[in-house]
């Protein structure tokens, strides 16, 4: 694979704060069976507040959280029911057009822990986990589904309670702000040869930890923001040096999610990431009936009593997004992130949402929530994809704990026949299910009829068609007619 295994989470070489974490590597081989005629789509471009493809049309990020490369096992959930080409063409036969792919930096220099049956698996066997997460990222495109790849913690655990996973680096071990910014650079480079890897999503859901409260510091891009703790500052660095191996990538950057505001500072122009940044910037949302604005905790996470008290005091807000009228959710959606996409400033991402088909009140929220993404127009992707006992919760309580109930599959890792209220929500903004591919072609791809590239043809690295080029100057003069100057 070109990087050794440098650490695991039974036997760990800690990095010194001099020494490079990754010997230089070139970029992987996206694969072969990558469909010219959508590989021809990529690489994707910010347009105002859309996504726009190489062909000047947009492109929806109507996406799926597929976990597991950033848990205790180091690999996506589902290797032990299923080898990756059934999940992907699940994933592609559902209708979704993306996958938001979470990994922890620990897995970068982890062995595999289980997770895998190898009689399904052959080929993963002998493989590090970041091997095997390559194959996951081939066996994507195989099957026509683009890939972000989000940093979802450090360790390998399942992110729940704030603790060493809130912030971007670990204040009290290896992984440094530079280590993380090192292993950024690792990634989109390696990568960067895989059209159908569109962006990078910098860090999932940052919170306090202890007494150190990060923050979003809006500055003016003439005065570089400072700060241990300010996002800003750390985003815009891990930007700038993810774009100078990967120029063309997406980069996500999510907002602060304790307490939660909304993303007013993220678009201060000039400011941390406008207008350096707005042909890459996507800015990433987390909304759940459980989570809220402001100071929030989630109802499970405390006794309702106890909830009440603080919420009457001001300590914590008193409602979360599951309690909010239709009306209410509108306004602060609408403030946090909604006026942005009407002002045409900035792609936004509903990058997890998700509820549980048993519980009666998340449903409702959904079906409310569902409603206003669909009015905005936004791009989303809902949480998660996986089934099953979520890794490592044993018999905790909370959001945490159990079987995943918000998993859109069936136990056999592949398409419920019928019944799920929330595939058929998500119809309604823009899912649409493809016809999986006949045994008769053996087409991961799904497109039998357009011809397929191996790892020798250039446009395996994502070059236009003419004909995409055509087009990309047509469709041009309506981008900038919907207010996005250069």
């Amino acid at each position: 694979m070109g990087t050794a295994c440098r650490r695991t989470s039974k036997n760990c070489k800690l990095l010194a704060a001099d020494e490079a974490p990754w010997p230089p590597t070139s970029p992987i081989c996206p694969g072969d069976g990558l469909d010219r005629e959508w590989t021809a789509l990529f690489p994707l471009e910010s347009w105002g507040r859309n996504i726009i493809s190489s062909c000047g049309e947009r492109f929806r990020l109507m996406g799926v959280n597929w976990y597991g490369a950033s848990d205790e096992k180091h690999v996506v959930g589902g290797l032990d029911v299923q080898n990756p080409d059934v999940i992907c063409a699940s994933v592609r036969s559902l209708g979704f057009t993306v996958v938001r792919l979470p990994f922890s930096n620990e897995m970068l220099r982890s062995s595999v822990s289980g997770g895998i049956d190898f009689t399904k698996n052959p080929n993963l066997l002998g493989l590090s986990a970041l091997e095997v997460f390559d194959e996951v990222v081939r066996a994507l495109g195989r099957n026509r589904v683009a890939v972000v790849i989000n940093n979802h913690t450090t360790f390998g655990k399942f992110c729940a309670q704030p603790g060493k996973d809130s912030l971007w680096f670990d204040s009290d071990g290896w992984l440094s702000e530079q280590v993380w910014l090192d292993d950024w650079v690792m990634i989109a480079r390696r990568y960067a040869k895989c059209p159908h890897v569109v962006g990078f999503d910098l860090r999932n859901e940052i919170r306090p930890r202890g007494l150190s409260l990060p923050y979003f510091e809006r500055g003016i891009s003439s005065e570089q923001p400072t700060g241990k703790l300010n996002w800003a500052r750390a985003a815009a660095t891990a930007a700038d040096k993810i774009l100078h191996v990967n120029p063309k990538a997406l980069l996500v950057v999510e907002r602060i999610v304790w307490p939660q505001e909304g993303l007013a500072s993220y678009v201060s122009n000039p400011g941390p990431l406008l207008p350096r940044f707005q042909r890459n910037l996507v800015l990433g949302v987390h909304m759940y009936a459980w989570s809220g604005p402001g100071r929030f905790i989630p109802k499970w996470a405390v006794p309702r009593a106890v909830h009440c008290l603080l919420g009457s005091l001001g300590i914590i807000a008193q409602q979360n997004f599951g309690d909010f009228t239709s009306d209410q959710l509108d306004a602060v959606c609408r403030e946090h992130w909604g006026d942005i996409l009407e002002a045409n400033v900035c792609p936004v991402w509903i990058s997890e949402f998700g509820a549980d088909l048993g519980s009666h009140e998340e449903m409702m929220w959904l079906r409310r929530f569902v409603a206003i993404l669909a009015k905005f127009d936004v791009d989303w992707a809902y949480w998660p994809l996986n089934v099953g006992p979520k890794p490592g919760t044993g018999s905790q309580s909370g959001i945490g704990a159990g079987d995943e109930a918000y998993g859109m599959l069936g136990s056999d890792w592949k398409p419920k026949p019928s019944g799920d209220e929330r595939l058929e929500l998500l119809a309604k903004i823009g899912l649409l299910p493809v016809q999986a591919p006949t045994s008769e072609t053996n087409d991961p791809t799904g497109s039998p009829s357009t011809p397929s590239t191996s790892c020798s043809d250039q446009m395996c690295m994502g070059e236009p068609t003419e004909l995409c080029e055509q087009n990309a100057h047509e469709n041009s003069r309506h981008f900038v007619n919907i207010g996005m100057q250069e």
